[in-house]
């Protein structure tokens, strides 16, 4: 069976079914209820292929989590494990590579000497990273961490040049507090404060950026987990007559209309898969904002499928002020949760 997509060459779809598709065949063992079972099994009887690190996916992924388990301890004690390696990068935000990503109102008017066919498939992807830059600040308590996110949206089925239409730019230094208080029911895990800078490296007409501060609380419940994140846009001078090519002043004055004040972050974890909803709004009478729904699910141990959807403002920095409705396939390296 041949699929097609208008636009696309023939080199894409053999690049899809080798990200999508490429699995490995391990030998079949029956994983017991316990994750500590699990681990003790496959310690003792589990290929000598296997990692640490493998034996601890594969247990967890196919033992039912014990009662008392919180998912956030759980992305906390992996992340412990990595930090001191130097050979290893802590996932920040989740990473992602999305080939086939299909905007049905692309935002065409920044572009139109630019860009010419331009295609409504694009290719996005997410590449993001943290690193401890102090821990225990307080007494023993606190760590501070800068991070790094790369988000991408390149019209890699453009006939054309094949350009990148946007890039994000968004490094950012921010303290962790964990904590241990209770909220109806729900337990909060920790408060993080920072200072993010985000930008698309462009000049001219097409710059964009903006400074925040926010703050971070995270909850949970089982399988639940809630962010909420409100942030200050830290002003900018206004650019003055003349101006409006230079990198000086505001690229963006009106941008907290459309982006609003904050996100909201729900998560639910069902066994293999992950559902993830992110939330915005600018709380005016004009009532702008935004929603992404997510769904991740197992393919491989390497792997996990990831069907993302987009509908609002500011999904990036150049379409801050254009709705999009953005549905986006393929495959995800790292998870929120």
């Amino acid at each position: 069976m041949n699929l097609s997509i208008p636009g696309i060459n023939s080199t894409v779809p053999a690049i899809l079914s080798l990200c999508l598709f490429s699995t490995t065949v391990y030998p079949t063992t029956v994983y017991p209820d316990s994750y500590e079972d699990c681990l003790n099994i496959l310690l003792r009887e589990g290929d000598d292929s296997l990692t640490l690190a493998d034996i601890r996916q594969q247990c967890r992924i196919n033992a039912d989590p014990e009662p008392d388990d919180n998912i956030i301890e759980h992305r906390v004690q992996e992340e412990e494990e990595t930090r001191d390696n130097r050979f290893t990068l802590t996932p920040h935000r989740p990473n992602y590579l999305l080939p086939l990503s299909y905007n049905k109102s692309p935002n065409i008017a920044p572009f139109e000497q630019n860009i010419k066919n331009f295609s409504s498939t694009e290719i996005k992807f997410q590449l993001s990273v943290k690193a401890p830059l102090a821990e225990g600040v307080f007494n023993g308590y606190g760590d501070i961490y800068v991070a790094y996110t790369n988000t991408s949206w390149w019209q890699a089925y453009n006939e054309n040049s094949a350009p990148f239409r946007e890039t994000n730019h968004e490094p950012e230094v921010f303290m962790v507090l964990p904590t241990d208080y209770q909220f109806f029911g729900f337990d909060m895990n920790m408060v993080a404060a920072g200072f993010t800078h985000q930008s698309n490296g462009r000049s001219g007409e097409l710059s964009r950026s903006w400074n925040r501060l926010y703050a971070q609380f995270i909850f949970s419940k089982g399988n639940f987990v809630a962010s909420i994140k409100p942030w200050w846009r830290i002003p900018e001078p206004e650019k003055e007559p003349g101006e409006e090519n230079s990198s000086k002043g505001d690229d963006n004055p009106d941008i907290e209309k459309y982006m609003g004040y904050g996100e909201l972050h729900l998560g639910y974890q069902i066994q293999e898969h992950n559902l993830g909803m992110m939330l915005r709004n600018n709380l005016r009478s004009d009532n702008k904002g935004a929603v992404q729904l997510d769904w991740s699910f197992p393919i491989n141990r390497r792997f996990r499928g990831y069907i993302q959807y987009f509908n609002g403002y500011g999904e990036s920095l150049i379409d801050y002020n254009d709705s999009a409705n953005r549905l986006s396939v393929g495959v995800m390296l790292t998870d929120w949760l």
